[in-house]
């Protein structure tokens, strides 16, 4: 083998276990990113490489966003239902008393 091939052949070497490497930070950021609630998977920068998602992930989780609860689900379209206190008619004075029998 010449010196060229010789260096072809360390060069496509280097460049396989680059990608092999690559490919095992992509694995290894895809696991530690799927203990992400699905609620908040979309807070998660999609356009950084394994390796700045991971730091991202480390320093989110540090806040204790990802530790929060979620808030439960409530129903929709309706007011709590509120019941109105009935005053006490012996502590009202006289005129109130009248007044309220004739609201009835």
């Amino acid at each position: 083998m010449t010196p060229e091939e010789e260096a072809a052949a360390a060069a496509a070497a280097e460049k396989t276990a680059l990608e092999a490497a690559q490919a095992d930070l992509e694995a290894a950021a895809a696991v530690i990113l799927a203990g992400v609630p699905e609620h908040l998977k979309a807070l998660i920068p999609a356009n950084m490489s394994a390796k700045e998602r991971i730091d991202w992930f480390a320093q989110a989780k540090a806040t204790g966003i990802f530790d929060r609860k979620p808030v439960p689900e409530t129903e929709s379209g309706t007011k709590p239902t509120i019941t109105p206190k009935a005053p006490d008619h012996a502590s009202l004075p006289a005129y109130a008393r009248m007044a309220a029998g004739y609201r009835k």
